[in-house]
C-alpha cells in the first residue's frame, strides 16, 4: 500500500490512521502496528521538523508491505540528506535526566524496537526501510 504525506505535523493522524488500516487489512499484530506507528511518527516528525529548509509544501511517501511474515516499510522524501542509522547522536543513557541533552532517543527507540534498518539516499531521496516480523497473536 502506498501513502503519501505533505511536510504538516496534522499528517501523523493521518499516518497512524493509514497503518490502522494496513494491519487491518494483513492482520498484522497490532503490537507490531504500534512499533511502527511510534517509529514512523518520530521519523515523519523529524523529517518535517528538520528536512526542509525551503517552506514549500514537500511530499513523504510512506509504502507499506508483507515480505513473508514481516512488515516492511519504507518512507521516501526529498528532503536534506540524512541517514538516521549513521548521522544522529546516539542519546545519553547514563547521565541523570536533568543533565541530559533534548533528543536523540527516537532514533534509539527506531534501533531498538526494528528488526531491521535500512537507509539509502538515491535520486535526490532519503529512503529509510524498516522491517519488523509480524508475530502472531497468543491464541486464547
Amino acid at each position: 500500500m502506498h501513502f503519501t504525506y505533505h511536510n504538516d505535523l496534522s499528517e501523523l493522524e493521518k499516518l497512524a490512521a493509514d497503518l490502522e488500516a494496513f494491519g487491518d487489512e494483513h492482520m498484522v499484530n497490532p503490537a507490531i502496528v504500534h512499533a511502527f506507528n511510534l517509529c514512523l511518527d518520530e521519523i515523519l516528525t523529524n523529517i518535517i521538523s528538520y528536512g526542509f529548509e525551503d517552506g514549500a509544501d514537500h511530499r513523504v511517501d510512506l509504502e507499506l508491505s508483507m515480505e513473508g511474515e514481516f512488515v516492511v516499510a519504507t518512507m521516501t522524501d526529498n528532503g536534506k540528506e540524512f541517514n538516521p542509522l549513521t548521522d544522529a547522536k546516539d542519546p545519553d543513557l547514563e547521565s541523570a535526566i536533568e543533565e541530559r541533552e533534548i533528543g536523540g532517543l527516537g532514533i534509539f527507540f527506531l534501533k531498538q524496537m526494528m528488526d531491521e534498518l535500512d537507509y539509502q539516499y538515491v535520486d535526490g531521496r532519503n529512503q529509510l526501510t524498516m522491517k519488523k516480523q509480524n508475530v502472531s497473536l497468543p491464541e486464547d
